[in-house]
């Protein structure tokens, strides 16, 4: 089930893609079971000037939906990171951490023994979503541009 409010097709192409999970809003994150895999954090940011950004990472993003492949596969598993990515107050840590800070509406779908790339491949291999922000999330891995996806414009 999608929850609301959300854009549904944003959800519906994320189903689309053969992806499962757990949906969780910021609200009942607490009510997810512990486990390690990976997840989707879908955010809204209305506008994206004054994004600080590490010197790392380079490119440029539109306001708008975006989806981040996240993994969580330390003891606290995938509820602990969603809780901490939810958390306005919250030290900036991660490249994510910039972008959740602005974010004015955010989803997440948490899904088990999964991985980061392997669901932002899945996402890509739709058509429908684009990697943004080259870096992004994805400074120590080998395969993906970005973690960090957005819709194309048929979204």
């Amino acid at each position: 089930m999608i929850p609301q409010p959300l854009k549904p097709e944003i959800c519906r192409s994320i189903l689309n893609s053969g992806i499962s999970g757990h949906w969780a809003m910021p609200q009942d994150v607490d009510t997810l079971d512990v486990f390690r895999g990976a997840y989707l954090l879908l955010l809204h940011l209305d506008r994206i000037d004054g994004l600080c950004l590490p010197p790392s990472v380079t490119g440029r993003a539109e306001p708008g939906w975006f989806v981040y492949a996240g993994s969580a596969h330390g003891s606290g598993g995938v509820r602990q990171r969603l809780s901490r990515h939810f958390r306005a107050d919250k030290k900036i840590h991660w490249h994510i951490d910039h972008l959740t800070a602005m974010a004015d509406q955010s989803l997440a779908l948490a899904v088990p023994d999964a991985n980061e790339c392997d669901l932002a491949s899945r996402l890509i291999g739709t058509g429908v979503f684009v990697s943004v922000i080259p870096g992004f999330g994805s400074s120590d891995c080998r395969n993906c541009a970005s973690h960090l996806l957005q819709p194309g414009t048929a979204q």
